[in-house]
């Protein structure tokens, strides 16, 4: 009797596990949501989600979950709405440049009412706000165009040299801000204002700097800074030791005659 209870036990073990595994397949289109313009980060619920389906895929906690959507201890869930996952702090920005556009003739022939904005996250080394000839592209960067009036929005990972682009987007006025990696810090304005236009062919350039670069960079100021008072300090005690030495000399001079 006991080897048969063990046998159901295990049998449901595997079959919540195989569940358990359908979710987490199912969701890995979606494992990296990106921030809003406010830095809200949404998921939106579908029928066959349930709070630990969703909590398994998206690495959340299930608490967290329940009390950042005020949710009951059923956890009830309404399929089409959204699901507050977190809120992306954006990083007080290190005082640099604002971002270079760089300019590209429209096309002659407006292409049925939409533009093309491609976004560009660079390393900035030098932390001057300019792409510079070894100045690489960086990985991860999420980036969110969204239209002021809310009709439209775009959202997409930076991915290294190669541009984010997206080529159909309706003219209007929108607001381009992307978040660096968590490794990384601004050196430009992270948030940009464009107007689109039909036919516009438009780059945005945003940079940011390994938070270990600008830390090197500050340890050298402070080094810099301290190097001149030990140089004065150790020439006083120079000078202070040679007065002593030739009182000393004239002193015994004296005591001599």
């Amino acid at each position: 009797m006991r080897k048969k209870s063990k046998t159901i036990v295990m049998v449901l073990l595997a079959g919540i596990l195989a569940v358990m595994f359908a979710h987490s397949v199912s969701g890995q289109a979606i494992l990296t949501p990106t921030p809003d313009v406010d830095g809200n980060i949404f998921y939106i619920i579908k029928s066959n989600d349930s709070c630990m389906s969703i909590s398994l895929t998206m690495g959340i906690d299930l608490i967290t979950l329940r009390e950042l959507n005020n949710l009951d201890e059923q956890c009830t869930l309404i399929p089409g709405t959204r699901l507050l996952l977190g809120r992306y702090e954006t990083p007080t920005p290190t005082p640099g440049p604002s971002p270079t556009p760089t300019p590209i003739t429209p096309t002659p022939t407006p292409y049925n009412g939409y533009g093309q904005v491609c976004v560009y996250l660079f390393e900035d080394e030098n932390g001057d706000g300019i792409v510079g000839e070894f100045e690489y592209g960086v990985t991860g960067g999420a980036v969110s165009i969204t239209k002021r009036n809310g009709s439209d929005s775009f959202t997409g990972l930076t991915a290294g040299n190669d541009l984010l682009c997206f080529p159909e987007v309706p003219e209007g006025d929108y607001n381009i801000s992307v978040a660096p990696p968590t490794d990384y810090n601004p050196t430009t304005n992270m948030n940009y204002a464009l107007t689109v236009k039909a036919g516009d062919n438009s780059q945005i350039n945003f940079g940011a700097q390994k938070s270990s670069v600008l830390e090197a960079a500050e340890t050298e100021v402070d080094t810099g800074n301290q190097s001149p008072m030990m140089a004065l300090i150790g020439g006083g005690l120079i000078f202070a030791g040679l007065v002593i030495f030739i009182v000393f000399g004239v002193l015994k001079r004296n005591e001599q005659l």
